[in-house]
């Protein structure tokens, strides 16, 4: 696929990387010189330096052949632009990121085709999401749902005399009644395993298990940790992601309390915000923390717009023994950090639509895809289509795939884990966690 990014910052280069990798032909268009000579150093791919919305600058990086057109920008207009020149040359698929929720709400007026764009992307929105469905499963790193959210998977760190430490999967499943989870990959000490019926669980491992909804509970026993609901948050930072989701919260009748530095902000949120208590001061004064009731809180939210001060606060709260602590982090280099601070999760309004891009960029029976955080894996949901080449035969009897585990298959109403005798039905949704040298390999045989 021929594939043009207009944009080389965090969201636009983690792209690039990550499709040339998958052997697509992509080109990348920034304007900064700096900016684009250290992405020109990393990768082995062609990089245009000028204005993304110019039209003499995407006919140079081939727009009338490019089959997918990506405007990653800070600068909405400039993603709009450029789109609707991709449209004018006949480009077939066209995203753009764009953060002004005004262009979200044109009715009427101005649709996404009279923009130029078969998809707008909305990194702060997308990562307020992110938030409110790791609150939904406290103490998670990732979540994902599927088959309606009956089926689930979440990041848990094995603790400290967790039952799952010392014996092989093999040995704690034979101890199962039933087939309740799955483990999918682990993260431990800077690695990815895909685990096999022989892996033994340390103390400390990020698992990714794959489970139904009704068996949550039991997932987090065997990680050795309590699931419990979260009622009141406190949250530092009026930022985008935090004003969305104060939004979300407020619906879901959950206490929240924001600190805001800035007066004129901490007013704007103060009239913005129905049923958000906002507070006017400094995010790191602790003695405010303590009487705003810092001790009582079940989660703890740095979504300010400083990645230093959101680690560093993510920090302090955890010494305060908060449950949950979150931290919004833009720079990319800072996220596999957060576990060694204590912090127990970390979010990225750019990393937040990688997930929703990937899923265009790939074969069109592709439902979805979600990177895991400090992980290699990646989690894939296919439609079985007529011309699966894994129908009707035993999970158990299927050529070899390195680094691949058939996770989990909904199936009309019916979503289970799958065993070896189970066979791919013709329309099931399967959800696959692959390594990365394995992801072209699936899509030819899910296409």
């Amino acid at each position: 696929m021929r594939i043009i990014i207009v944009g080389a910052g965090a969201v636009g280069s983690h792209l690039a990387d990550q499709l040339s990798k998958e052997h697509h032909d992509v080109t990348v268009i920034e304007e900064n010189k700096e900016r684009m000579q250290r992405l020109q150093d990393a990768l082995d791919i062609l990089v245009i330096q000028g204005n993304g919305a110019s039209p003499k600058t995407l006919q140079s990086a081939g727009i009338e052949n490019c089959d997918l057109m990506m405007a990653l920008t800070n600068q909405d207009e400039i993603n709009i632009v450029a789109s609707l020149t991709a449209c004018k040359s006949k480009v077939p698929f066209k995203i753009a990121r764009v953060s002004n929720m005004d262009y979200y709400l044109l009715d009427n007026w101005l649709s996404e085709d009279d923009l130029g764009v078969d998809l707008l992307v909305n990194p702060e929105f997308e990562c307020a999401l992110q938030i409110r469905n790791l609150l939904a499963v406290p103490g998670a790193s990732d979540v994902a749902e599927f088959g309606g959210g009956e089926g689930i998977m979440v990041g848990l760190k094995v603790e400290p005399g967790a039952p799952c430490v010392g014996e092989t999967l093999s040995e704690i499943m034979l101890k199962q009644d039933r087939d309740y989870f799955l483990i999918g990959s682990i993260s431990r000490r800077g690695r990815t395993l895909i685990p096999t019926g022989q892996t033994r669980l340390e103390t400390g491992d990020q698992v990714f298990i794959f489970c139904l909804r009704s068996s949550l509970d039991d997932v987090y026993e065997f990680c050795g940790q309590k699931r419990k609901q979260v009622k009141r948050v406190m949250i530092l930072g009026g930022s985008k992601v935090a004003v969305y989701l104060c939004k979300m919260l407020e619906k879901q009748r959950i206490r929240a309390t924001l600190i805001e530095n800035d007066e004129e902000t901490a007013e704007h949120l103060a009239e913005e915000l129905d049923q958000t208590l906002i507070i006017q001061g400094e995010p790191t004064n602790v003695e405010m923390w303590d009487l705003e009731g810092i001790g009582e809180a079940d989660a703890f939210l740095a979504l300010t717009r400083d990645d230093e001060e959101n680690l560093l606060s993510g920090l302090i709260a955890r010494s305060k023994h908060v449950p949950i602590v979150i931290a919004l982090l833009e720079k990319l280099e800072y996220v596999p950090l957060v576990n060694q601070v204590g912090v127990n999760t970390a979010v990225s309004s750019r990393l937040a639509i990688v997930d929703t891009i990937l899923k265009y960029v790939r074969r069109g029976n592709i439902l979805s895809v979600t990177t895991l955080k400090g992980n290699e894996a990646e989690v894939i949901e296919f439609t079985a289509t007529p011309r699966c080449k894994l129908l009707n035969t035993p999970l158990k009897d299927l050529p070899a795939l390195p680094e691949v585990l058939f996770a989990m298959i909904v199936r009309g109403r019916e979503i289970f884990i799958p065993t070896g005798h189970t066979q791919i039905l013709e329309h099931d949704r399967v959800v696959v966690i692959a390594g990365h040298t394995s992801k072209r390999r699936l899509e030819e045989l899910f296409q």
